[in-house]
This record gives C-alpha cells, structure tokens and sequence, in this order.
C-alpha cells in the first residue's frame, strides 16, 4: 500500500505544475486515444493484436482469453490474457531504499512450476494487531472503519468481488492522541496520531482484503492480496498495519497525475512491483485489462516520488497506477526483462468499486493462485 504513499506525495507536489499542461499528450501509455467514457472486455477487441506469453506463465489460467490490446495496440507480449508494453531494459532490485530494499538478481522463481509456493494449509484464527497510518492528509487517524474480507473466486464478473466480512468491523477511536502512536508531522501540532487497532477471528491460509473507510473524512480504500500463512503467526497474533486515505486526497491525487478529477462513479488502481522476494523492481511494466484513461510510472525520490512523465517501466520504488477506470472486475499485470527474455511478475483478479481506490503490489506467486 505504500503506492498511494507516493501518489499522495506526488500530488502535493505536481498538482499546480500539471494543472495547466497538456497531460493528455504526456501521460498516456501505449497510445490508447479512446474517449473517458470507452471501455474493453479483455477478449479480445483489437484483432491485429497477438501478442506472445511471456516466460513462467504456466500457472496461467486455462484458456485465458486472448489479449485486448486497445491499451498497448504495439504489444509483443502479454501475461495471461493482459497485453503489456515491451520493457526497455534487464529487471534490476531496488537495493538502496528504505523498505523492500534487496541486492543480487531478481528472484522469479516462484513463477516456475518448481519454484511454485506451498498450497494454503488448514486456516487457522487469528488476532489481526497494527496501526491505522495515516498516508495522506490528517493528524489523527481517527473514526476509521476497517473492516477485513474475504475474496471471491467466481470466474465471472464477480471474480475478485469483497465477499464475507471475517470477524466483526471496528472503528478505531475517536481520539488517538493518548491510545494512538505520534509520529512527528510538520502540518501536525503537536504531532500526527495514528490509532492502534485490533481486529479479532481472521482467517490465516485465506486470500483476504482489507477496506478502511469513514465519509467524510477517509476515502474509500481496499488493499488485495493479503494472505498470512501459519508460520507467520506468534502466540496467536499478527501484525499488520492498515492504510487511511483522506478524502481531499482523493481528488488531489488524480489531479497531479492525470491534470483532473477521476469521473464520478469510476475509479483507481495503483500499487508496486515486487519479486518473489518481496523486493521492488526497477524496469517493470504494469498495465490492466480494461479501458483505463491514463496509466504511467513513478520516479525515484523515495522522500517525495513524483509522476515521471517519460518513464517507460518503474523506478526503484516499483510504483505504477491507472487512474479512471469504470467499476467491476479487472484484471492487473506485470512483466519484465531477464537475461534478454520477457517473463511474467504476476498477475491479479480484482475488482474496481466506484469513487475508490483498489491497490494491488506485486509479489510474487500466491498460493491461492495455484494452477488447479
């Protein structure tokens, strides 16, 4: 989730910048010049377009449908039905940033049927501890609702939908000044507040998403793929922290991306490339399977990442997005090159909901994604 770290950044940064250029000359990627208002299947709408599977892509689907290219018309290659742009150069890990920071050669292994992770094991319950930080305006992550799902698996239109609430909904406390955690803020006196949480009877071995919500001050905001194994578990607990968008920001962020407001109704999909480490990617590619009005890349100030409007593939903070895409299932994927050969960083089902923003990072294989 740290992607909306940098698109909040970016936007505090760009947003007076962009607002006057021609960002619908510099922004798009792969040329696609249909109307906000266009949309694709991913079955197969540009009929020139065949584009070749990437390296490692057994864990594919069966019959996966034939790659819609209208947002990459020149694409060479595609993962699992997602036509992707050609990367420019060799995957290389991110080695000198703050977090999932990694050296040596990238691992893709886990994309090899011998490399493939263990199956899920047999869920256990478990308690769900950590802080609601606050990643875009605010100084107190207060009257968050979080509420943490299960994922449906349907191979329809409501493939990748929130499905079963797990354990009961919580709302973190009014105040956080006393309970919560301060975190020195120069916009915040004396200091940010972000509130401690604990959300009981979560399923471990199961695919799940995480929603924090709370009109009129945060956003809606849904993280997929979170997935805790057994061995990831200590005295019955794990720790994870979820994300708080403020809703001001939900507007600025488009603004200092895509010169303007998402449409009404629509949405965003945004997040970073990892390897089957968990360590960011630089010269990855990452595109969706539906009509998106802009998708591009990040730069590489890690303090304050800024859209970089000639990038190509991501910087070393791994970071792409999509912005105004219509609601309902999409499907997101990423690609790059090693040794001089295209192979695939993954792939994900999810879905877009309306005025939300969907965030999906790369990491590799995930063992409910298993070929069956």
């Amino acid at each position: 989730m740290h992607s909306f770290v940098a698109l909040r950044l970016a936007a505090r940064r760009e947003v007076f910048v962009l607002a006057g250029a021609s960002v619908a000359a510099l922004l798009v990627l792969g040329c696609s010049s249909k109307s906000t208002t266009g949309g694709t299947t991913g079955t197969g709408g540009n009929s020139g377009c065949n584009p070749a599977e990437a390296q490692n892509t057994e864990f594919c689907a069966m019959g996966a449908p034939k790659a819609d290219c209208s947002n990459q018309p020149t694409s060479k290659h595609q993962v699992c039905g997602v036509a992707l742009p050609e990367p420019k150069m060799d995957l290389q890990r991110s080695a000198n940033v703050m977090e999932y920071a990694g050296s040596g050669a990238p691992q893709v292994g886990c994309f090899s049927p011998s490399g493939y992770p263990a199956p899920p094991a047999t869920p256990q319950m478990v308690t769900v501890n950590g802080l609601a930080k606050i990643f875009s305006s605010g100084c107190n992550s207060n009257n968050l609702k979080i509420t943490i799902y299960k994922v449906k698996r349907t191979n329809d239109s409501h493939d990748g939908e929130l499905d079963t609430p797990v354990g009961t909904p919580i709302t973190t406390d009014a105040d956080c000044m006393t309970s919560g955690v301060a975190v020195a803020d120069s916009k915040c006196t004396p200091s940010r507040y972000e509130c401690k949480f604990s959300y009981a009877n979560v399923p471990t071995e199961t695919e799940l998403a995480i929603k924090t919500e709370g009109a009129p001050t945060w956003a809606p905001l849904i993280q997929y793929n979170i997935f805790i194994r057994n061995n990831q578990v200590m005295n019955g607990s794990y720790t994870y922290d979820v994300r708080a968008l403020a809703a001001e920001d939900y507007t600025a962020i488009p603004a200092a991306s895509i010169g303007g407001p998402v449409t009404a109704g629509h949405g965003v999909l945004a997040g970073e490339v990892h390897d089957c480490g968990d360590v960011r990617l630089i010269g990855a590619v990452a595109d969706i399977s539906q009509f998106r009005v802009k998708a591009l890349y990040f730069g590489s100030d890690e303090q304050s990442p800024l859209p970089d409007l000639s990038a190509e593939s991501t910087s070393t903070l791994g970071l792409y997005a999509a912005f105004d895409v219509k609601p309902g299932p999409v499907t997101v994927a990423a690609m790059g090159k090693l040794n001089g050969q295209d192979v695939a960083l993954g792939i994900h089902h999810v879905q877009i909901y309306p005025d939300s923003v969907t965030s999906v990072t790369f990491k590799g294989l995930q063992p409910y994604q298993l070929p069956h």
